[in-house]
Parts: C-alpha cells; structure tokens; sequence
C-alpha cells in the first residue's frame, strides 16, 4: 500500500504592509545589529508564530495532524513556506512559487 504525505506550500509577501507590523520585539543579535524586517519575519516563521500572525492560512481539516515548517526559500520579494507531515522533498513542478514555476515553463 502506497502511503501518501500532506504537503502545504505557502508564499508570502514580503513587502505587503500586513506583515510589516511590528509582531513582536527581537532583540539584537550578539554583535548589535537589528534584524530587517525580512529576517524578523523568517524568524517569526520558523518559531511558529504563522499560526498566530495568519490563522485562517494554516487552519488544518478535522483529523490531521499538524504540519511542520521544513523549508523557506526566499526569491525576490517572496517568502516560500513549505510545510509537511513528513520531511519530503516536495515537487517544485507543481510550485505555486512563480521564479519556481517559470524555470519549468521554459523547459517545456
């Protein structure tokens, strides 16, 4: 029998002004440089705070259980979140990324 994984691929904006707000405070790193805004965003996703910043993106169905963030791939202005029960490499052809899926439109 073929077991199956749930995989979520989540882009957001980064320039958008929702996520400009200040979350919360991060303090300065060992050498005093204060984070930009994009790095205090990343580090927001990867503590778990996506759930409490945008609940409604990452609300799961009855009876699943939920996701773990594996990756983030920053391109542009972009942030890719891909989230799996599994760490599996997910397929980029069927990205919703447009710098990912562009590369596959030209090789066709």
């Amino acid at each position: 029998m073929k077991k199956f994984s749930t995989n979520l691929e989540i882009l957001l904006v980064t320039d958008s002004n929702y996520l400009k707000r200040d979350w919360c405070e991060i303090k300065a790193g060992k050498n005093g440089k204060a984070l930009s805004q994009k790095e205090q965003l990343i580090k927001l996703c990867w503590n778990g705070m996506l759930t409490e910043m945008i609940p409604e993106i990452c609300k799961m169905p009855e009876g699943y259980k939920p996701l773990t963030l594996w990756e983030i791939n920053e391109s542009g202005n972009l942030l890719d979140l891909r989230y799996g029960d599994i760490d599996v490499e997910m397929n980029d052809e069927w990205s919703i990324n447009p710098y990912v899926y562009l590369t596959f439109a030209v090789q066709n």
